[in-house]
């Protein structure tokens, strides 16, 4: 399979976020932000987690602000991606999201992580539960 390198450059203008990501530190910052809200604006976002990654899709007004994490968008030329708000991809956004739907071997949503480049498959999603979020944070954090 042929590889390629994507760089990333600052948008003209950004994308409305439609989702909020986090690794690292950032990703127990962000599931303890989580854990504040009320139980009804928990109940309209979606999320998955992983070994020190959170994503939660929800509209721009649900997602909560935390320093460290990175706003996602969805980009018209390639709407089955979700990218930073901020940044583009050097190519063209439409090939970007043709060679990783095909590395990834599926038509289901990807978010595009930059910094370290990570590829996180939103077909696992499922409604954000207090419950589950707090044992997640509870066994990920030191």
């Amino acid at each position: 399979m042929n590889e390629f390198k994507i760089n990333w450059i600052a948008r003209d203008a950004p994308l409305l976020p439609a989702a909020v990501a986090a690794h690292g530190p950032a990703s127990l910052r962000l599931a303890r932000r989580l854990l504040q809200l009320p139980d009804e604006s928990l109940a309209q976002l979606e999320g998955v987690v992983g070994k020190n990654l959170i994503l939660v899709q929800g509209s721009e007004q649900q997602l909560p602000w935390v320093n460290g994490v990175q706003y996602l968008g969805v980009d018209p030329a390639a709407p089955f991606l979700l990218l930073p708000t901020n940044y583009r991809p050097s190519l063209p956004e439409a090939l970007v999201q043709n060679a990783l739907l095909k590395k990834i071997g599926s038509n289901d949503r990807i978010a595009v992580l930059p910094s370290p480049l990570l590829l996180v498959p939103l077909n696992p999603a499922r409604p954000v539960f207090r419950s589950v979020l707090a044992a997640w944070l509870e066994k990920v954090q030191p």
